[in-house]
């Protein structure tokens, strides 16, 4: 039951980018806020009979981390007071397919636009091996060692080869080996024309510091007399066919370089290269104050718009929980129905919500929007509450059968309660 949970979790969201206020805000304080709230949550929960099935598990993750993301969004969008909705700026690249532009400043700090040309991409370092027959049996059986250095640090690979093992065979144990050992590079298997075999190696790093001219190189451990070929060479492992090289690029005429291709200009800008863009240069800026409105406010919507897709899925209507889930939100939108439709965003049938954005821009031109943001941060606030119930307690909405009502008259904690796979691996705390 839990390795499926786990499995499900890392395959859909593992590697999901969550708001920045989520990555910012871990805090010991944080997580202690979220086990005071589990406590609170169970102090006169009864004894229930958890519904385990893969359905169920994949249910309830897909709710805590939709809603996870909604309540991050909300707190993002949220002023001082935390009541308001503030408008998010962000940056704009007249040629992102060149040079994308994300911005991470304050928005107090009077950002203005500039102009960007990229002269040279920074390259990664790919090692090509001697391509060998396949069947080829160039080692001899024994053991085998050779050391590979990068970052000025040194690993030791250590391999046997048997008298069943030839060049593929011992190119897979060698690609699996550094594949396996999550240094920082990769390792595959190419061929040529004649249907020969070589190791292809190339770093997840670009870029050079210093005068090493390469990110790694590899060195065969010395053996004594007559005993075993030396393998990094027989095989060809130190043979550089791409150099690293940095980035070579122009800030409004002034040259610079970077060991990466995503740099960020005075902590507001994070600019990332994709091609070489000399002539014209790429203009970056702020978007304009409607735009970055729209931005916000679909941003905030997409997220409700998510979460209410996972509970209005046609394959989430055996579960008890997800018609009082429907409900929920169907409230929340008819009670701030009104406020929705000045500021151009329409309830659909389903629940979702979507955003007219001519609508919006006309408010905007008119300067009627700064009442409607005080209305919307209310609503924003109702989405955060909802969201972080339902991401504190997602099992609540599967098919729970109670077992047993807890004594009312001696109140007792029980922050396990929740299920094994519950409190969902608060994973942006650790």
């Amino acid at each position: 039951m839990i390795s499926s949970a786990y499995s499900y979790y890392l395959s859909q969201y593992a590697a999901r980018e969550t708001a920045r206020t989520d990555n910012a805000a871990r805090r010991p304080s944080d997580l202690r806020r979220a086990y005071n709230k589990m406590l609170g949550i169970n102090r006169l929960a009864p004894a229930y009979k958890t519904d385990v099935s893969l359905e169920a598990q994949k249910y309830a993750i897909d709710l805590k981390e939709n809603a996870r993301e909604l309540s991050s969004i909300a707190d993002e969008l949220s002023g001082s007071d935390d009541d308001s909705l503030i408008i998010r700026q962000s940056a704009i690249s007249d040629n992102p397919e060149a040079v994308s532009a994300v911005y991470v400043g304050s928005g107090d700090s009077g950002a203005s636009s500039f102009s960007v040309s990229v002269h040279q991409l920074a390259t990664t370092q790919i090692n090509t091996g001697n391509f060998l027959p396949p069947s080829s049996k160039l080692l001899e059986p024994g053991d085998y060692s050779f050391d590979l250095n990068m970052s000025d640090i040194t690993y030791e690979f250590e391999f046997g080869v048997s008298d069943n093992d030839n060049s593929r065979s011992i190119q897979d144990k060698i690609s699996r080996l550094i594949n396996r050992s999550n240094i920082g590079l990769s390792a595959d298997i190419c061929s040529d024309d004649m249907g020969n075999t070589a190791l292809r190696i190339e770093s997840a790093d670009t870029g050079i510091s210093g005068m090493k001219p390469v990110i790694f190189d590899f060195k065969d451990n010395e053996t004594p007399a007559g005993q075993n070929t030396p393998a990094a060479a027989t095989l060809g492992l130190d043979r550089v066919t791409q150099h690293p090289s940095n980035a070579v690029y122009s800030i409004d005429g002034n040259q610079r370089t970077s060991t990466s291709n995503k740099i960020t200009i005075n902590k507001e800008f994070e600019l990332c290269f994709h091609s070489v863009q000399e002539e014209p240069p790429v203009n970056i800026a702020l978007k304009a104050d409607s735009d970055a409105i729209v931005d916000s406010i679909n941003e905030l919507i997409g997220g409700y718009n998510n979460l209410i897709s996972v509970a209005t899925g046609s394959d989430t209507d055996t579960f008890e929980g997800s018609a009082r889930l429907r409900r929920q939100f169907s409230q929340l939108s008819r009670s701030y129905s009104g406020v929705l439709s000045q500021s151009g965003l329409d309830v659909n049938d389903n629940g979702t919500i979507s955003v007219n954005k001519d609508a919006i821009l006309t408010l905007a031109d008119e300067g009627g929007l700064g009442k409607v943001y005080d209305s919307l941060g209310h609503f924003k606030d109702a989405l955060h509450d909802t969201a972080e119930r339902i991401a504190m307690n997602p099992m609540d909405y599967v098919n729970n059968k109670i077992i047993a009502y807890k004594n009312p008259r001696r109140v007792m904690t029980d922050p396990y309660n929740l299920s094994a796979y519950s409190g969902m691996m608060f994973n942006g705390y650790i």
